[in-house]
């Protein structure tokens, strides 16, 4: 997850931005609709995963896995800050694909992506504390 998000940020908007207008905008909003349905599933998986993890290995310890739990709350705030920021840019963008864009619709973009960079730092983060959390045992 982390990865897939990084790469969006760091390659696959910085590409995009750099295309003509015609192509940026339809490409986009495909992108949107794409991911827009696929990440509803990967991050209450990944949070899943991650707490099983720290059941599983308070239940072997005996000790709460402060590591683990971390990482599991940084997702939670990660995935709340995505919903209530993220997501209804996303959806507007999304709806370019039935609609013309508003003429400020690079504002949206510029908005999005400026949201998405504090996501990555948070899924960052919670991800390398969830390694710390396995290798520490």
């Amino acid at each position: 997850m982390v990865g897939t998000e990084l790469a969006i940020a760091a390659f696959v908007h910085p590409t995009l931005d750099k295309l003509p207008d015609d192509v940026h905008q339809p490409a986009a909003s495909a992108l949107a609709r794409v991911l827009g349905k696929v990440m509803p599933v990967w991050y209450p998986l990944v949070l899943v995963l991650t707490l099983v993890a720290a059941i599983f290995d308070w239940r072997q310890s005996g000790h709460l896995p402060v590591w683990f739990a971390t990482s599991a709350i940084l997702w939670i705030l990660a995935s709340a800050y995505s919903l209530t920021s993220l997501v209804p840019i996303n959806t507007r963008i999304a709806s370019w694909e039935k609609s013309t864009p508003p003429a400020d619709w690079k504002t949206y973009r510029r908005t999005w992506d400026m949201h998405h960079r504090w996501r990555v730092v948070l899924l960052t983060i919670s991800f390398a504390l969830l390694i710390v959390g396995a290798v520490s045992k």
